[in-house]
């Protein structure tokens, strides 16, 4: 009687821990993905004295490769504009608002920011890279946006069918002058 009424409190602990464990893993790769994508976009070539990779095709390649070990992709969300937080805090950092998060749950919606030297332009898209090093010292930012769907039914009927993740990541674009 003692063990029948102590499992229902264990399985529940079992239930949300193996939620949780999925969600952390899941929250590391997106978080990895989005640090890979915004490095390789900012990485200067030297010997070129550009900037080979800041574009919107080799940023997503780069996001994608990192989320390969997770069994997901991301969706770039193409736009003019860069992603803006709800709080409205012109770093385009968290807080989002949900509508820009994806719609179906284990999908992931990239963003993707580009602010040039002095933060007087900022896109939310790059078709080409820069012929020249006019981005030096801009900041790039990769946003990446997840609907985690949680997969115990007692844990859903607690805490709703999914949980939002967020993670992005600003790194300054290299160059040399």
């Amino acid at each position: 009687m003692e063990f029948a009424i102590s499992s229902i409190v264990l399985l529940l602990l079992m239930m949300g821990l193996l939620d949780l464990s999925r969600a952390f893993y899941f929250s590391v790769n997106i978080q990895g993905a989005a640090r890979e994508g915004a490095r390789h976009g900012a990485w200067f070539n030297t010997a070129a004295r550009n900037n080979n990779f800041l574009d919107d095709t080799d940023v997503m390649s780069a996001v994608n490769a990192g989320l390969n070990g997770a069994g997901i992709t991301a969706n770039l969300v193409p736009s003019g504009s860069c992603l803006s937080p709800s709080d409205g805090n012109g770093f385009n950092n968290k807080p989002y608002s949900q509508a820009a998060y994806p719609v179906g749950t284990q999908q992931v919606n990239a963003y993707i920011c580009y602010t040039y030297p002095g933060g007087a332009f900022q896109t939310g898209s790059r078709g080409v890279p820069p012929a020249d090093n006019s981005w030096r010292l801009g900041d790039i930012n990769v946003s990446l946006l997840m609907n985690f769907a949680l997969i115990t039914p007692l844990i859903q009927g607690l805490f709703g069918n999914g949980i939002d993740l967020a993670y992005n990541e600003h790194f300054t674009i290299q160059g040399k002058p």
